[in-house]
């Protein structure tokens, strides 16, 4: 199966204008392709051309990633509020526990999303797509405008962008705390039903 296929099919379909348009990519690539292959080498526009393109995807996971992580955050603050003065108030407070848990497990499915699918493929889709540009244009036919502008870009992908560099750990720090706090609720269910029984 094409990677492009593989991508399109394995995306959460709520944020499927948010991953790596591979599409995009490989079409900014194709000229780069064609002029190397005959004319051996490449203009430094056409490159930067491919490597703006390619910096504006990541830019654009960055800013996704980025507001769902605060988004993610922010449910799981307001879940925790919700759940102690869930605790203070009658059985007849809104949203009940049921309801919280239905949330919570929600929240934990989003975080799981996160880190096992749109962080891996989109580091999968700009891994493929600079080794595709590597194996067809990269080496010989490169300016040195052209690899300082490539160097430039990777490096600053690999180093400085949160969702790449360390956007596992995140999630996986924050799927630890919810999941913690999911227990901790089971228990305050518990506990809740317990003292209703006369």
């Amino acid at each position: 199966m094409k990677f492009g296929k593989h991508l399109l099919d394995n995306q959460v379909s709520e944020w499927s204008q948010q991953y790596v348009d591979y599409k995009k990519l490989k079409k900014r690539l194709n000229p780069l392709i064609s002029q190397y292959r005959e004319y051996s080498m490449l203009t430094a526009a056409a490159e930067k051309s491919f490597f703006e393109t390619l910096k504006d995807e990541v830019d654009k996971v960055e800013l996704f990633y980025l507001e769902l992580l605060d988004d993610l955050r922010t449910e799981f603050q307001s879940l925790i509020l919700q759940s102690y003065r869930l605790q203070q108030q009658n059985s007849s407070a809104v949203p009940t526990f049921h309801d919280l848990s239905q949330k919570l497990h929600q929240l934990i499915k989003n975080l799981e999303l996160v880190k096992t699918n749109f962080i891996p493929l989109n580091k999968l889709a700009i891994k493929k797509i600079c080794k595709k540009h590597a194996k067809y244009v990269g080496g010989a036919g490169s300016s040195v405008d052209v690899e300082n502008i490539r160097v430039t870009v990777l490096k600053t992908i690999q180093e400085e962008r949160a969702w790449w560099k360390k956007g596992k750990c995140i999630i996986t720090e924050l799927l630890e705390e919810t999941k913690n706090f999911q227990w901790e609720l089971c228990k305050m269910t518990i506990k809740h039903y317990h003292d209703m029984i006369p």
